[in-house]
């Protein structure tokens, strides 16, 4: 991925770095190979230009596992007041030939950390786990598979640790693998939780359709979703596709909404400092009551405590 980047700017690699050009736009990526069959891409930049990378995945990815954490912060304390809903740190998990990356639009800040690790160095990784299905599907079978995961605060302070790694040179292999491992462990501990129960194989078409209804579900966060609809624009079934969705971002469509819905919440009555009822009201409340318990359900106190406290 990073010489095919390289390529299509026409510009050099250099000890795994590739600098972006000031006239084309600003920042890096850098790669890195972390042992047999583990390597690492951080990508900081922005393009003044769209560019669109052709990359394919290969035909025998399953053995392959490509963890890609996006909207990462990169200090401690982050870039809070320019986020939205959609716009918070999230991890993809993807095994097999599943195209992600291609149109890369101008003027859009990459702030990503990109893994890819073999499943036997996983396996290694990891060790044996009896009893969860996703870790046998992840591990012990050929389907291709994808998985999100919204970044926890734990998960997002090692990203940071890699980001700002400030270590010497002849350290960072030895610096960047730990890291790595680390937090390889944590996002596993998080895919763990899930529900127990058999995975579906996916193909692209239903990865990209599953991704255009969950831009949908928080394109107007104060209009609930409809099933019905909504499996009208996927050309699905609607328990073909509460199950696809409930497998990629662990969550149940409607439950999902509701926690970025919640998140929103938070936002504007932290930025925004405006009263708890304007908050209601813009997310399509009219019980206040209502608000208030699926608030503090969500994120853990009361909204006018929370509004006090921020």
């Amino acid at each position: 991925m990073l010489q095919k980047f390289a390529d299509s700017l026409q510009i050099p690699l250099e000890n795994g770095k590739l600098t972006i050009p000031s006239e084309k736009g600003k920042g890096y990526l850098k790669g890195l190979l972390l042992d047999n069959g583990f390597g690492i891409m951080i990508r900081n930049y922005e393009l003044y230009e769209d560019m669109l990378v052709v990359k394919r995945g290969d035909t025998d990815a399953s053995d392959r596992i490509i963890i890609n954490f996006t909207n990462i912060f990169f200090d401690n304390k982050g870039d809070e007041n320019e986020l939205t809903a959609k716009d918070l740190p999230t991890v993809q998990i993807g095994k097999g030939k599943i195209d992600l990356d291609m149109l890369i639009p101008k003027r859009t800040k990459y702030r990503t950390i990109l893994l890819g690790i073999d499943k036997s160095r996983l396996k290694e990784l990891l060790g044996e786990q009896h009893g969860l299905l996703i870790y046998d599907e992840i591990l012990n079978t050929e389907h291709h598979l994808l998985f999100e995961e919204v970044i926890t605060p734990r998960i997002q302070k090692v990203a940071n640790e890699i980001i700002e790694c400030d270590v010497p040179v002849n350290l960072q292999n030895t610096y960047y693998r730990i890291k790595a491992e680390e937090i390889v462990c944590l996002l596993f501990a998080e895919l763990f939780k899930r529900e127990n129960s058999p995975l579906q194989n996916l193909n692209e078409d239903d990865v990209l359709m599953l991704y255009k209804i969950r831009d949908k579900i928080l394109q107007k966060l104060d209009v609930p979703p409809l099933l019905s609809e909504l499996a009208n624009l996927a050309r699905m079934s609607e328990s073909k596709l509460k199950k696809l969705f409930k497998q990629i971002f662990g969550n149940s469509i409607y439950n999902y909404y509701q926690s970025f819905r919640m998140k929103e919440a938070a936002r504007l009555l932290k930025e925004k400092k405006v009263t708890v009822s304007e908050v209601g009201y813009q997310l399509g409340f009219t019980n206040m009551s209502h608000f208030g318990k699926i608030f503090e359900e969500h994120i853990g106190m009361k909204p006018k405590k929370y509004s006090k406290n921020s």
